[in-house]
């Protein structure tokens, strides 16, 4: 009969309300799409879904997808959303709960809404499908997104910290025994720091690379847009999504993944899917969807041996390196600036409002209507003054003991290198 195989999907799904357009069009044709598969390729045994933030896009999905899916889960815990993850499954899951990202975006910043939503990992752990393979765990996130290239918009250290979290995690349930599965829109590209954590600490790989190899980003980047999705991978930014068609050629990417426990589980097949349009209406979501077919490897007793090569320790080292070198930065040059503005901003506010204050009695008598504005006045100042200081005194001091945090777990990693280095010399 041969081992037994898993059939995986991981869709962003751009589930925005009020922002994504033809919301509920789309995501309703994506439901019924995966509750009546029309051929073998729509048929998936498991699918995590991102994005997923409005309770009834969920209510849909959930009972038109009942009997295709007997086990569904969707994940709430936000501050005024959800994290947006989700997961379908026709294998049993015997118990699931989500971590947090405690480094995820500054409340400030409203307007991307990433730190509201609460961005976390959506941990699901399902039964083993035979006596003699290991059970499964889907580890499904939505990571921070970049909103530059460079400078603290780009929020690559706070993606760098959540890899890390979401690395010590996919080792321990390694350890335990399962076969890990880390998917999701990552929101980072192959080779970068969070990339490289993955991979080095996770003990999981890339299921993509595994079957192509590893690829040359640049000349992916020069390919027709067919070939970027067909022969690199490419779901995000592609010119045939109509949602991106005004993007640059060289901009398409690929974001989301499933990195996989390659000792407990072997890709068959991978592929960039839903990459149709919606009559009438365009693509199913600002991405396209990823899917691979894994095979459940036996269990052996060798899936937890400790390698102590030389060079990859070494390798190890330089991550480390990097980690602390990428999140020191931050430290020294984001915060402090994020810290001295608002905290400026929170005594001048104050400083403002005595003067309005006491400049509030001398034009009330000659022209009222000039009260109420500077009351107004006031007030604004006051909320602004008021937000900055607390973002400042209690969110900042928070997101730098966090990050000191991650700087102390690397320092302990590298100790521990060190000693391996030792014994193995």
């Amino acid at each position: 009969m041969g081992n037994p195989k898993v059939k995986l999907l991981t869709f962003n799904t751009w589930g925005l309300k009020y922002v994504s357009k033809f919301r509920k069009q789309r995501l309703t044709a994506l439901a019924e799409r995966l509750s009546n598969p029309t051929s073998e390729s729509d048929n998936y045994d498991v699918v995590a879904l991102q994005e997923i933030w409005c309770a009834e896009d969920w209510e849909l999905i959930d009972k038109l997808c009942t009997s295709l899916f007997p086990y569904r889960r969707w994940f709430s815990s936000g501050i005024i959303a959800g994290p947006g993850l989700a997961i379908l499954s026709k294998i049993p899951i015997e118990s699931t709960f989500l971590y947090r990202f405690p480094i995820n975006g500054r409340p400030s910043a409203f307007f991307r809404g990433d730190w509201y939503v609460g961005k976390s990992i959506a941990v699901a752990k399902l039964k083993p499908l035979t006596k003699n393979s290991s059970p499964v765990a889907i580890l499904n996130s939505h990571m921070h997104a970049p909103y530059s290239l460079v400078g603290d918009a780009a929020y690559s250290t706070h993606r760098t910290c959540q890899a890390w979290d979401f690395a010590e995690i996919a080792s321990t349930l390694s350890k335990a025994g399962y076969a890990v599965i880390i998917v999701g829109d990552l929101n980072s590209k192959p080779g970068s720091l969070p990339f490289r954590i993955f991979q080095a600490e996770s003990g999981v790989k890339d299921s993509w690379e595994l079957i192509n190899g590893v690829q040359d980003l640049n000349e992916i980047k020069e390919m027709p847009a067919e070939l970027q999705i067909e022969v690199g991978g490419t779901t995000c930014d592609s010119l045939l999504n109509t949602w991106r068609a005004d993007r640059k050629p060289d901009e398409a990417c690929r974001l989301d993944y499933a990195f996989i426990d390659d000792k407990k589980l072997k890709p068959i097949d991978a592929k960039v899917v839903f990459t149709e349009k919606i009559p009438n209406i365009g693509s199913y979501s600002d991405h396209f969807a990823y899917t691979t077919t894994l095979e459940v490897l036996p269990i052996t007793n060798t899936n937890n041996e400790i390698n102590v090569n030389s060079d990859i320790l070494n390798l190890k080292k330089k991550l480390y390196l990097d980690i602390k070198l990428e999140i020191t930065n931050y430290i020294n040059k984001t915060v402090p600036f994020q810290k001295n503005w608002r905290m400026l901003h929170f005594f001048i506010s104050y400083l403002l409002i005595i003067g309005v204050l006491v400049a509030i009695t001398f034009p009330a008598v000659i022209a009222p209507w000039s009260a109420v504005l500077l009351c107004l006045f006031g007030i604004v100042l006051a909320v602004t003054g008021t937000a900055n200081g607390m973002i400042c005194y209690l969110f900042g001091r928070s997101e730098l003991r966090n990050l000191k945090e991650v700087l102390m777990e690397c320092d302990d990693k590298m100790r521990s290198i060190n000693e391996l280095i030792k014994e193995s010399n």
